[in-house]
Parts: C-alpha cells; sequence; structure tokens
C-alpha cells in the first residue's frame, strides 16, 4: 500500500507497512544486510556528532522516514544531550519504535506521526538524516528545499541510501540477491514478498549519487560529500545548507 502526506507545500511518499507487514521488518532489516545496516547507521550518526564540533547538548536532529527508530537511537547513542525529531507516516512503525526508547535511562526522542505536514518552522534544525528513505520521496527536489527550510545555516543533511549503483558487477549482485536471497527472506521472516521486492527494485529507479549532489546543489546546498560502504553497494551523503 502507497500513503501520501504533505508538508508545507511539498509531498512525500512512503511505502507503508501496516499489520502483519511489519511482523519481522527489524529482523528482516537486519539479516538481509548481514547486520551492517546498524553499521552504516552508527558510522552516519558518528559523523554528524563529530560534525556537531561538542555542541551535542544544544542540537536538535530531524530524522525523516524514521520507521521503527534505528537511525534516531545511533544518533541518541553517539550524541548525549541531543535532541531527536523522528517522523514517519506509519503510526505501527514508530509504536514499535517507542518500545526501543523504553530502554534509554531519559527520552530525548521524540516520534510524531506526520500524515499531513511537519509543523516547525524554518531554521529549526542542525542536522536532518534519512536512512533508506529518500528513494521512495514522490518529489525529492521539493523535499529537499523543505529541508534545506528547517536546517540552521551551516546545518547538514545526511543521506544515507542505496543509491543507483553504477557498476556492472555491483548491478550484478544487487539484481542476482534481489532474485534470489532478498524475497526468500521476506517470505520466511515476514510471510510477504512484493513489499520488499518494491524497495529493493527502487533501488534502480532512484538517482546516481553524482545526480544526487547536483539536485543537493540546485537546492541550495553546498560543501556535499560521499562517503561509501560495503564496497560501493550504500553510501552516505552529506551536504551543507
Amino acid at each position: 500500500m502507497i500513503v501520501t502526506f504533505s508538508m508545507p507545500n511539498k509531498r512525500y511518499t512512503f511505502f507503508k507497512f501496516e499489520g502483519e507487514w511489519l511482523r519481522g521488518y527489524d529482523a528482516f532489516n537486519h539479516i538481509a544486510s548481514f547486520g551492517l545496516d546498524l553499521r552504516w547507521r552508527r558510522k552516519t550518526a558518528q559523523l554528524l556528532t563529530q560534525q556537531l564540533n561538542g555542541n551535542q547538548a544544544n542540537a536538535a536532529v530531524l530524522d525523516l522516514a524514521c520507521g521503527t527508530g534505528d537511525m534516531a537511537l545511533a544518533v541518541r547513542k553517539a550524541g548525549n544531550g541531543t535532541v531527536i525529531v523522528g517522523t514517519d507516516p506509519s503510526k505501527e512503525m514508530l509504536a514499535r519504535g517507542k518500545l526501543k526508547l523504553k530502554r534509554l535511562p531519559e527520552n530525548s526522542i521524540y516520534l510524531i506521526n506526520t500524515v499531513e505536514r511537519l509543523p516547525f518552522p524554518d531554521a529549526s534544525f542542525d542536522a536532518i538524516t534519512c536512512a533508506f528513505g529518500l528513494r521512495n520521496f514522490s518529489d525529492l527536489p521539493g523535499d529537499l528545499r523543505e529541508m534545506h527550510r528547517l536546517l540552521k545555516p551551516h546545518g547538514r543533511v545526511y543521506a544515507l541510501d542505496f543509491y543507483q549503483p553504477r557498476s556492472w558487477f555491483t548491478k550484478s549482485f544487487l539484481k542476482a540477491y534481489n532474485s534470489t536471497v532478498f524475497p526468500l527472506l521476506g517470505f520466511l521472516l515476514t510471510g510477504h514478498v512484493k513489499a520488499y521486492r518494491y524497495l529493493f527494485s527502487s533501488i534502480f529507479r532512484f538517482l546516481t549519487t553524482d545526480e544526487f549532489r547536483r539536485m543537493l546543489e540546485a537546492q541550495g546546498f553546498r560543501r556535499s560529500t560521499i562517503k561509501s560502504f560495503f564496497f560501493g553497494l550504500v553510501h552516505l551523503v552529506v551536504a551543507e545548507r
């Protein structure tokens, strides 16, 4: 099922998992990536914390398409005192994320169900993260403009995702994985295949990292950098307002 929700003058579209679709969701993500998705989020959070230059206690971070909260939790663990706001259109995912928050000694993560719009004024956040959700935004240029609006001057966006592969080896590996291992794991862990095929196939409809950097620059971002993981299968693109 596809759900669309609005931000001020913008629209996002995410693939929405509900009910039984969420059964085994976290386990699937971790097993399908050999547990590396948690490491990639942790590395992203560590870089974010470093680039805050010791101002974690006064920082506010927005995590878009936060799902069950893994990226928000990684940021929380990397920088004590940082306030994180996670947003997602799925109430079921947020409910699972809130269960994870109970492990924290104090609550500095706030999860919001953003079905229609984000109620934040300009320059509200020091950083914005999005882990494996950008591929599902329906108006990416407009969405990046909205991120630019929400960031403070010199704030950064951290976009962790499977960008469209460019090498023959990477494309072949991903296609083989998608046709064999991916649907099998999806069925064994969740009882469903279609949703996960959709998410994986979206990689081949997404931008390359170079195309994404040019789009960031067109929306007012600067100083974009790229960090690669797992032989270039996953990339973190960081850009500054």
